[in-house]
């Protein structure tokens, strides 16, 4: 995306240029409506079935659209209530600037990946990662404990990280990396998981527990059942958080 589309959707005063991502042309399409007083402060904005159906578009792109519009400062998401403009709504600059896929999509990557690098594990892992997974697995238990969940995070990401690597696949691995990566560089992946740190006491010890004693087994189909569980709860609570 170079300068001048930035600037443009930005400033919500030109329609969504064609090669951004869907979801942020759809928070753009929004952002306009509330700039120009369509959507007024304080007002809920429509099920997001129905925006679903007005934009043509998944439910889940109508639920990244809304996490835009979060992280922009237009709209406050309340979960069981619905999705309202702010009283004095104002637009970041960071909005649409930033074009990286937005943590849903991230999730769902990472579900169709990580559970089949899990499986691929289970039969390549050396006995000294188990050893280096068992170790993470203890910090993560030992700082959610301290309710230390943000480093208890950090092993967290060690910890996949790692099964990626045992899976001895270079490709695989580095895709499992990048979507890490975005969910630590992502602005809309920072918020909602500074969200998820604030309902919960940090990664959820008990699926870590079952991936690594799938792992430790070399039971390659529970590994994969265990990861994609796992993701599949991290998944559920983002999508409560923009429930109605």
């Amino acid at each position: 995306m170079n300068d001048n589309t930035i600037l443009a959707l930005a400033s919500s005063r030109q329609a969504p240029a064609s090669n951004s991502r869907l979801y942020l042309q759809i928070a753009d399409k929004l952002a306009q409506q509330i700039n120009a007083g369509q959507l007024k402060p304080g007002m809920r904005l429509p099920a997001e079935r129905d925006l679903a159906q007005q934009y043509d578009v998944s439910r889940q792109t109508v639920r990244e659209a809304l996490i835009a519009l979060e992280v922009s400062g237009l709209v406050d998401i309340r979960p069981g209530s619905g999705v309202y403009v702010l009283q004095e709504a104002s637009l970041k600059s960071s909005l649409l600037a930033e074009n990286a896929p937005g943590p849903l999509e991230i999730m769902e990557a990472r579900l169709l990946l990580e559970g089949d690098a899990a499986a691929l594990a289970a039969e390549r892992i050396s006995n000294e990662e188990l050893l280096k997974l068992k170790a993470y697995l203890t910090q993560m238990i030992s700082l959610v404990a301290q309710q230390r969940s943000a480093e208890a995070e950090t092993f967290d990401g060690k910890f996949h990280q790692l099964i990626a690597s045992a899976t001895r696949n270079s490709a695989l691995q580095s895709m499992i990396e990048w979507l890490w990566a975005l969910r630590e560089s992502s602005e809309l992946s920072q918020l909602f998981a500074e969200k998820i740190r604030r309902q919960v006491a940090g990664p959820n010890i008990e699926a870590h527990e079952k991936i690594y004693l799938c792992l430790s087994r070399r039971d390659a189909a529970g590994a994969k059942a265990a990861m994609q569980s796992h993701i599949a709860q991290v998944t559920e609570a983002y999508v409560l958080l923009i429930g109605e």
